[in-house]
């Protein structure tokens, strides 16, 4: 049984750069994510056997989608501005969706919890103070609008994640060229 999800994945260094300049001004103690899980997700299962994975690696196969080109642009929260988990940059959605429909075009059911919103994560939120999120909120409404640039959506992956005690890692083991 393996932890897998697809996605894809941010490469374009100027965004990365420009995601961890906003992320020094927004964390206030909170845990930043590392830029080797810094992704756009769109399906994750938590335990898949072989069968399972093949269905997935698949879809994933028989993508028909030319490379895009996206932006990065806003900051917005999970689940919401009153009780803040995780922090986002967001990107154009009309974009992914059609690629979303592919990639998820199987029979096997993920255990994603919530609608697709593409996203990169880039902070992860135990707990803050009303002051923090005071300040997150303003941070937020500052950051609304901020563009952190374009970059060409050309493949889909398929990782592995793999838990341990220093936390999650990744290891990729499909990629589809678009």
């Amino acid at each position: 049984m393996a932890r897998v999800f697809s996605a894809v994945d941010i490469e374009d260094p100027d965004i990365l750069r420009r995601i961890k300049e906003v992320r020094k001004t927004m964390n206030l103690g909170f845990k930043p994510v590392r830029r080797e899980k810094m992704h756009i997700t769109f399906q994750f299962f938590e335990d898949l056997n072989e069968e399972e994975l093949g269905k997935v690696r698949q879809a994933v196969e028989n993508i028909n989608v030319e490379p895009f080109e996206t932006e990065v642009k806003g900051v917005n929260v999970f689940p919401s501005q009153d009780y803040i988990r995780v922090v986002w940059a967001g990107v154009e959605e009309n974009k992914f969706t059609r690629l979303y429909k592919q990639v998820c075009s199987h029979t096997v059911n993920s255990d994603n919890s919530h609608e697709f919103k593409p996203h990169i994560t880039f902070l992860r939120v135990n707990r803050m103070s009303k002051e923090e999120k005071r300040k997150v909120q303003r941070m937020l409404r500052e950051y609304q609008s901020h563009s952190f640039g374009s970059f060409k959506v050309n493949n889909v992956k398929l990782f592995q994640s793999k838990t341990g005690s220093n936390g999650s890692r990744y290891r990729e083991l499909y990629r589809k060229e678009l």
